[in-house]
């Protein structure tokens, strides 16, 4: 763009002054620290979205391993903290014993939960070849993408779980990505109706492409393009990995067609 057109697109251009104006009049999205407990272990915190909390708290949970089946969770309780929230499951003591075994080898757990890993074949852990499944046929992604452009909030990823068809089976709404995804993966531990496909709102990290192998879910599409690695690990477990080019174009980087 040359000096003179730049200067025609900005000439009287000014910041809107917003530095005063109430926080409760903001249109972002609600964001909390989200403690999750393990009967009495604190397990880590997450920074998400104040809303459906049980089904993150047992995604989350399931997606890091510290779960294998909804029926080891006897209870969930909400609560209040003083700058967030807590949700804490009930579990037999030599279940979180284990747990937390397994989370003193991390350092930290977040909304993008890879981080603070210490060794990297605790960040390969729990992966596995999935059973040859064909991908989602185009025709039903397409169907899925309409639903998620219809579901769009403002400032939130979203995640759908869909059926062989393209229809809605579940959908997490939050402001982190990954949230989004274990939010779906717990609302289906409860009700055990499970997607035969996951569509993010969003770019694709090799921990959505985790979170999907190990939920057993053949097919996860994404908005934008993956990672690499996450191409990788795809290809090697293999899910059925598709980029959506935003609706422009489909694109299978990892699986079966039929």
């Amino acid at each position: 763009m040359s000096d003179s057109l730049y200067q025609a697109a900005t000439e009287g251009l000014r910041y809107q002054d917003a530095r005063e104006r109430p926080l409760r009049e903001l249109d972002g999205p609600s964001e909390l620290p989200v403690s999750l407990v393990l009967n009495e272990i604190p397990m880590g915190t997450l920074l998400a979205s104040p809303e459906a909390l049980e089904p993150l708290a047992l995604g989350h949970a399931f997606t890091a391993g510290w779960i294998t089946r909804r029926e080891e969770v006897t209870a969930i309780h909400l609560s209040r903290l003083r700058h967030g929230l807590a949700v804490r499951l009930d579990v037999s003591e030599a279940l979180a014993r284990k747990a937390e075994g397994h989370q003193r080898r991390e350092s930290s757990v977040s909304s993008c939960g890879a981080c603070g890993v210490q060794d990297e074949a605790e960040l390969m852990a729990g992966l596995t070849r999935l059973p040859p499944r064909a991908a989602l046929s185009p025709e039903a992604l397409m169907r899925g993408l309409e639903r998620l452009e219809r579901a769009t909030r403002r400032g939130m990823h979203l995640a759908l779980g869909l059926d062989a068809e393209g229809g809605l089976i579940s959908q997490g709404a939050d402001i982190g990505r990954h949230n989004a995804l274990d939010r779906v993966i717990g609302m289906s531990l409860d009700s055990g109706v499970w997607p035969e496909a996951l569509l993010v709102s969003s770019r694709c990290s090799l921990e959505l492409v985790q979170k999907t192998i190990r939920a057993r879910i053949p097919t996860l599409a994404t908005l934008a393009v993956p990672s690499r690695l996450a191409v990788e690990t795809a290809r090697a477990c293999d899910l059925n990995l598709i980029c959506a080019h935003r609706g422009r174009r489909l694109e299978l980087l990892s699986g079966q067609v039929d």
